[in-house]
């Protein structure tokens, strides 16, 4: 999966994502690096901060400009926060487990997507989806947790038992 090509390939999808959704790609990004490349949480979210850098969001930017979409005072003024906002998370991140930085995405996805779905019913329902994208999350955390007491509950896999005792 380290091909250059499939990896440009990968490349256009997420940048064509990102140009649409206004998001840095890392929604898709960060699973394709664990999943198929085999990166940690921590590898994967820094080589996706590394790829978006200039090309990712320039272009898009350069894009909406041209339609005078853009506001640039208040995008500058923002890029200050964000830039030390951005260390500090990697700061704090690096200091997180593997497990824990994959359930901080899972949820804030589980956020962002009832959040979304639930604001196509109507702006005038802002807190409405607010409340429910926020009851979603913990749905999600229960059902992981009573999904970790169940696993925690069962004997070992038989295989396993197999391959800690050879």
């Amino acid at each position: 999966m380290t091909n250059p090509l499939l990896l440009i390939g990968v490349g256009i999808f997420v940048g064509i994502y990102s140009g649409i959704m206004g998001l840095g790609g890392g929604t898709i990004m960060i699973p394709v690096l664990v999943l198929l490349l085999g990166f940690t949480q921590h590898q994967a979210v820094a080589t996706s901060l590394a790829v978006m850098i200039p090309p990712v969001t320039l272009p898009a930017v350069i894009a909406y400009y041209k339609e005078g979409s853009v506001n640039l005072r208040i995008a500058i003024w923002m890029a200050l926060g964000f830039a030390a906002g951005a260390y500090l998370g990697a700061f704090v991140a690096n200091r997180l487990s593997d497990n824990t930085m994959k359930l901080i995405f899972g949820f804030i996805l589980v956020y962002v997507g009832g959040y979304t779905l639930f604001n196509t019913l109507g702006r005038q329902h802002l807190v409405r989806s607010m409340v429910l994208a926020g009851v979603l999350v913990v749905v999600a955390a229960v059902a992981y947790v009573a999904l970790r007491a169940a696993d925690a509950s069962q004997p070992p896999a038989a295989s396993a038992t197999a391959r800690s005792s050879a």
